[in-house]
């Protein structure tokens, strides 16, 4: 493995043959180095991912990770699992062998994210840290399942930072109703705000929403589509899951809202957006207005929270709540509200008494 020295550029580099995947022998050089140590280091880097031995190095496990997690992940994710290894993850384990880190030293990582401050200036959430375990263990599965890792240190391990909080916070109708009261009848967040509490959808559905969406003589939304902004640029992308894709019927009341709202725009183009505010203007009506209103403070996505306490108070089912909310499966439904629905065991004991009166003594 030579390193050379070009005395015009003043810099080292590395030229050398290896096969592809196919078994064609190529040639590959790369230039610019400042050291030969450099030049050197990032031929056996390229050497080692080629082979993909588990003994290279946990950052050139971690670039193919991203690398596959970019071709089959939503854009959105892949840039939250990026950030999150690379600020956490990566400059704890970047130049150790993958095999050869430990159980022990997951345990001890996972001691330095109790103690560390995030950019908020406050600790890590243990929330976030699970998620952050989450992401190391989803590297050594990938370890384990394409290179030859022969187990996830991170089964051994464990989680040592602590569990997302089960409990949600959302809005009584009252609550809702004070808090909407504050707001004039003709500003646009009054609608959104109502929108929102009325259908259940995420903020990035209804960010998205356009005028072909809105089928209003029917009664209908029509979710197909999330906007979300990455890197500064505004992307609309297909919902979070395919069960997300959905159609929600709407109350008389918001649709004779939405139609006198579709009126202020002048011959409005099918795809032109029905809401077209930021996400942050959002955050600071809900928190000048909850101030106004006297509620407590709850996050956007707490309104879908809302609706959905809303739902249950009704007496509706898990299964239409989880349709009407775009949820995978109904177990992810329980699994948020179970607690909210309420608990028929003495009516159920009275029917059976009922049904069985006088059958057996």
């Amino acid at each position: 493995m030579p390193a050379y020295y070009n005395e015009d550029t003043k810099k080292w580099y590395c030229k050398f043959y290896y096969k592809d995947w196919q078994g064609n022998h190529k040639q590959k050089k790369k230039s610019g180095f400042e050291r030969k140590k450099d030049a050197l280091e990032w031929e056996r880097s390229f050497l080692d991912k080629l082979a993909g031995s588990p003994d290279m190095a946990f950052s050139d496990m971690v670039e193919l990770y991203l690398k596959d997690k970019e071709l089959h992940t939503k854009l959105k994710t892949y840039k939250t699992k990026k950030h999150r290894i690379t600020a956490w993850i990566l400059p704890y384990f970047s130049e150790q062998a993958v095999n050869d880190i430990t159980a022990a030293d997951i345990r001890e990582w996972q001691g330095t994210l109790k103690n560390a401050i995030g950019a908020t200036g406050e600790p890590l959430s243990p929330g976030y840290m699970q998620n952050l375990v989450t992401e190391i263990s989803g590297i050594f599965n990938f370890a384990v399942r394409f290179y030859g890792l022969p187990t996830n240190p991170c089964k051994i391990a464990g989680n040592l930072v602590g569990k997302k909080r089960k409990s949600i916070d959302f809005w009584t109708k009252k609550e809702f109703d004070r808090f909407i009261s504050t707001f004039d009848n003709s500003d646009p967040y009054y609608i959104a705000f109502l929108t929102l509490y009325y259908t259940g959808m995420r903020i990035g559905e209804l960010q998205a929403l356009t005028f072909t969406d809105l089928d209003l003589k029917s009664g209908i939304i029509h979710i197909t589509k999330t906007y979300s902004v990455i890197d500064g640029k505004t992307v609309i992308t297909p919902p979070k899951t395919p069960k997300s894709v959905r159609d929600i019927l709407i109350p008389a009341f918001l649709c004779e809202i939405l139609e006198d709202y579709k009126k202020r725009y002048y011959k409005p183009l099918p795809e032109t957006r029905v809401f077209q505010m930021s996400r942050q203007p959002y955050r600071e009506q809900m928190k000048q207005h909850c101030a106004l209103a006297g509620v407590k403070r709850i996050r956007l996505h707490d309104l879908r929270h809302s609706h959905a306490s809303l739902l249950i108070e009704l007496g509706f089912s898990a299964l239409l709540v989880s349709e009407r909310l775009g949820h995978e499966s109904v177990s992810t439904t329980l699994d948020i509200y179970s607690h909210l629905f309420p608990s028929k065991q003495s009516q159920m004991i009275e029917r059976l008494d009922k049904l069985c009166e006088g059958n057996y003594k």
